[in-house]
């Protein structure tokens, strides 16, 4: 009887840790500064069509000439897809902006809420 209780807590105990591990990698706020929004244009260099997370990876120079690499984060594949983007959609050299939520820690980098095409069209990713 003792065991089946000990055997019982150690799995509660196991599912609760596992949850809030979850947790930590997908919460957004942790990483990202949800209480604003940036714009950014520039250059696809790549688009890394992957799971757990697609990145965009865009050049963009700024108004004193300055190059920066940022990073776009956005969904896995298949909720990309839903959205109208494919491997195929995004290819170096195109010029696109997005808007996204920026990094807490001042890192070039970006959760994508929208992007704009090179012929306009707009986008609404999240």
């Amino acid at each position: 009887m003792a065991m089946t209780r000990l055997k019982r807590h150690c799995l509660v105990v196991f599912v609760l840790a596992l949850a809030t591990a979850s947790q930590a990698h997908h919460s957004l706020p942790a990483l990202f500064d949800t209480s604003r929004t940036v714009e950014v244009s520039g250059r696809v260099t790549a688009f890394e069509f992957v799971a757990p997370h697609s990145y965009i990876h865009l050049s963009v120079v700024d108004e004193a000439g300055v190059e920066t690499a940022w990073e776009i984060e956005s969904y896995p594949p298949g909720m990309l897809v839903r959205k109208g983007l494919t491997p195929q959609t995004l290819e170096p050299g195109q010029e696109i902006a997005v808007v996204g939520i920026p990094s807490r820690d001042g890192r070039p980098l970006m959760r994508l809420l929208t992007v704009t095409m090179p012929d306009g069209e707009q986008r609404q990713i999240q």
